[in-house]
């Protein structure tokens, strides 16, 4: 099964004919956490849910790897009177809404409703693609793929010009992954990982190439992910290579 990322859109399309649309982390209700740290942003869940909408011309299916709510752990106020509704639009745009448990989707299954699907956090696998979140291990059936996405990453890099100015950016990031020690785990190991950068506008990310940064989740602190093969790509689909540390 193919995926093409979207230009300038921080989404994916699964499939030729019977397409998917995938995306990550939408972290509804962030803005309330900013306002109490002084911030005052307005709501990106119209944004977000207009930009979801229009992308329904690519694909029929919605899958979204995770981390559809912010707050932890669990629902309150603004999840029900926010959460659920954006979550009934998208079922009524697309055939089917599934969702993959985050660590910030506590509770989201009690306000689920009617055409979306919930799977746990270690994801599942179809036809030779793997999905996940990625703050747990993906399950056995997402690695007997060929190609695994997660999201919980946030993925960015840090661009610096020649005057030392410093710019985030949102970014893919494709990787190899170490065969002989994921098979030390798993029957199977997909020929790649592929990172899904954050959909919500207000999280740039973490980036890769930061010399104090780490990567989350537990294929990469298990060191399964062979650093030395990894590309970014940026929104645009400009390749950056390998990101060197910065």
């Amino acid at each position: 099964m193919r995926f093409d990322p979207l230009p300038d859109i921080p989404a994916l399309v699964l499939g030729d004919e019977d397409r998917t649309v995938c995306v990550a982390d939408l972290h509804l209700g962030i803005e309330a956490q900013l306002r109490r740290s002084g911030f005052n942003i307005p709501s990106q869940a119209p944004k977000m849910l207009a930009m979801l909408e229009e992308l329904s011309t690519k694909g029929s299916h919605l899958l979204i790897l995770g981390d559809v709510k912010h707050r932890i752990p669990s629902v309150g106020y603004h999840e029900d009177r926010v959460v659920r509704p954006f979550l009934e639009s998208l079922a009524e745009t697309y055939d089917d809404v599934t969702v993959v448990a985050g660590n910030h989707d506590g509770g989201l299954s009690s306000i689920l409703p009617e055409g979306v699907i919930a799977l746990p956090g270690k994801g599942a696998g179809t036809g030779d693609i793997g999905f996940c979140h990625g703050h747990v291990w993906p399950s056995p059936d997402a690695m007997r793929t060929t190609a695994l996405l997660m999201g919980h990453i946030h993925p960015s890099v840090l661009l610096v010009d020649s005057l030392g100015s410093k710019t985030n950016e949102k970014c893919w990031v494709r990787a190899r992954l170490k065969r002989k020690l994921v098979l030390d785990r798993y029957d199977s190991c997909p020929d790649e990982i592929v990172v899904v950068p954050a959909f919500n506008p207000l999280l740039t990310g973490t980036p890769v190439n930061a010399r104090s940064g780490a990567m989350l989740g537990p294929v990469f602190r298990n060191d399964l992910v062979d650093l030395d093969t990894m590309t970014a790509y940026l929104l645009d689909g400009s390749n950056l290579g390998h990101p060197n540390r910065v």
